[in-house]
């Protein structure tokens, strides 16, 4: 009896443990304008990666977002509405869902991204950065605004990583 009555305290901690109160989030492929769609899907990718990185929420995989797309018809490069994605994060049983659109004007990107709740429809956070040069460029900033979005600040080495420099070790000599 005490064997059965210890397992089931070890059973209750490891539920208690394992619940992860972290927001459930799923990433829409960001819309691309003047920008090619392959550029686009590879920068959507670099954001979900980063937001996996930084363990602020429980990323639903592209996988899943696209089977269940594909289950209601649609294609994650169709669903550019609010409804829409609300609809989506429904679906996918998310509080919350990012979107957003990447595109080029004369010499510069731009990237616009948001947050919104799915129950209630409200954006939670929105987020947005220009960037001057080649396109390979979006890639930093992809991974700031992943962290951004969430509500965190960027490692500073991403910062430095925009600004053109790589952080470097200084010794002192005495």
């Amino acid at each position: 009896m005490q064997n059965k009555s210890l397992y089931t305290i070890i059973f209750l901690i490891n539920i208690l443990i394992g619940q992860d109160s972290r927001p459930t989030v799923a990433i829409l492929d960001f819309e691309g304008q003047g920008v090619d769609a392959s550029e686009v899907q590879t920068l959507t990718e670099r954001m979900r990666t980063e937001i996996g990185n930084t363990k602020a929420v429980r990323l639903i995989e592209r996988k899943a977002v696209e089977k269940i797309m594909q289950e209601q018809g649609l294609q994650q490069s169709g669903c550019t509405t609010d409804e829409c994605a609300a609809e989506v994060g429904q679906l996918l049983g998310v509080q919350y869902m990012i979107s957003g659109s990447i595109g080029k004007m004369g010499k510069s990107y731009t990237i616009d991204c948001k947050m919104f709740s799915v129950e209630t429809g409200e954006t939670v956070r929105t987020k947005s950065a220009t960037h001057k040069g080649d396109v390979s460029g979006l890639l930093t900033e992809m991974e700031i605004l992943a962290w951004e979005i969430v509500g965190l600040d960027a490692p500073a080495g991403l910062k430095l990583k925009r600004a053109g420099t790589e952080a470097q070790r200084t010794v002192a000599v005495l």
